[in-house]
């Protein structure tokens, strides 16, 4: 496992989801084996996203019902998701155990992928704290507007603080007016270095583009269904930024065999 990215975002609705399921296409079609696991672990929503049916569930893994390495749903070619169920009662937060369980078991992947996306859910909850604490690499998705980007700087205080991750990448969504969102995200990442002393890259502003709603409806991908346009073009060179690198401290290893007193 050459690297595990960490997707999160501290509103809903900045398209975060849709943001991992094409990025994770890109870099499937480029020959990288991709694993995408939805951490939104009782309202799945990337298997809608994709537009796939899968057999099995997380919450199934953790029950014993069957293993994880069989409960991986192929998507398309190089591009596999490992699906959470939507709706199911008791199953919002892990446990501590069940939370451990799905450390090791995702550590048993390490030789099958080249990257794992972690798609978290929204918000500062412990599992998107602790799955993100355990990632190579920490990407940060919010919008310009002052809502979102003050989520975005308690998710990143919170893994600065407490789990000492010093690297962050931004990206922006939705810009209607990209100076303005620029200027907005560069004055953001600013503060956030001098305030949390961590190390910021803006990866990108992405600008808005009404047919992604239209591809999220009709449960495709919008690289897929619009190649040329500007927004796959920035997801292209974006995903360029996360190519496989020398594993780092951080990440699923160093987490288990440094900072386990952590996952508590």
């Amino acid at each position: 496992m050459n690297k595990v990215v960490s997707f999160s975002s501290g509103k809903g609705g900045v398209g975060k989801t849709s943001l991992v399921a094409n990025m994770g296409a890109l870099l499937a079609r480029s020959g990288k084996r991709v694993l995408l696991i939805d951490g939104d672990w009782s309202l799945g929503k990337l298997k809608l996203t994709l537009g796939v049916k899968t057999t099995w569930t997380l919450d199934q893994v953790l029950k014993g019902e069957v293993e994880l390495k069989d409960a991986i749903s192929k998507v398309s070619e190089n591009l596999y998701l490992l699906a959470s169920p939507n709706g199911v009662l008791g199953f919002e937060e892990l446990t501590e155990i069940e939370r451990n369980q799905l450390f090791f078991e995702i550590e048993g992947l390490e030789d099958e992928y080249d990257f794992v996306f972690l798609d978290h859910s929204s918000g500062i909850g412990l599992d998107v704290l602790h799955f993100a604490a355990a990632a190579h690499e920490h990407l940060i998705l919010t919008t310009s507007e002052p809502t979102s980007y003050t989520d975005a700087y308690a998710i990143m205080k919170l893994l600065s603080k407490r789990f000492a991750v010093r690297n962050f990448k931004l990206m922006v969504t939705m810009s209607h007016n990209l100076p303005e969102s620029w200027g907005i995200i560069e004055r953001f990442a600013e503060v956030a270095r001098t305030k949390l002393d961590v190390r910021v890259k803006i990866v990108d502003v992405l600008d808005f583009d009404p047919r992604v709603s239209e591809s999220i409806r009709a449960a495709k991908l919008f690289v897929n269904q619009f190649p040329e346009s500007v927004l796959s073009r920035k997801l292209e060179k974006a995903v360029l930024s996360l190519e496989p690198e020398a594993r780092r401290q951080h990440g699923l290893n160093f987490f288990f065999g440094k900072t386990s007193n952590l996952l508590g």
